[in-house]
């Protein structure tokens, strides 16, 4: 594995690509959209418990995770 030279957009870009490759394993495990919503549950309280335990305060882990939302949101205009 090659090391990136590190900045704001190249973390980004990593964990995009890693979101991605989790989602995509994901999807083999799903004949069906019934049960799949339940799966991205798990993984979105995964990283939410992480922000967490890794932000110094529970309101930096809002803010981040309001950041990741509003991002999200602005990527489906």
């Amino acid at each position: 594995m090659t090391k990136t030279k590190m900045d704001t957009n190249a973390a980004f870009q990593i964990g995009r690509e890693n979101a991605l490759d989790a989602l995509e394993k994901m999807g083999k495990h799903f004949d069906d959209n019934e049960y799949a919503k339940d799966g991205v549950a798990g993984l979105l309280v995964t990283v939410f418990s992480c922000i967490y335990a890794l932000a110094p305060t529970k309101q930096d882990g809002d803010t981040l995770i309001a950041l990741a939302k509003q991002f999200a949101l602005e990527k489906m205009e």
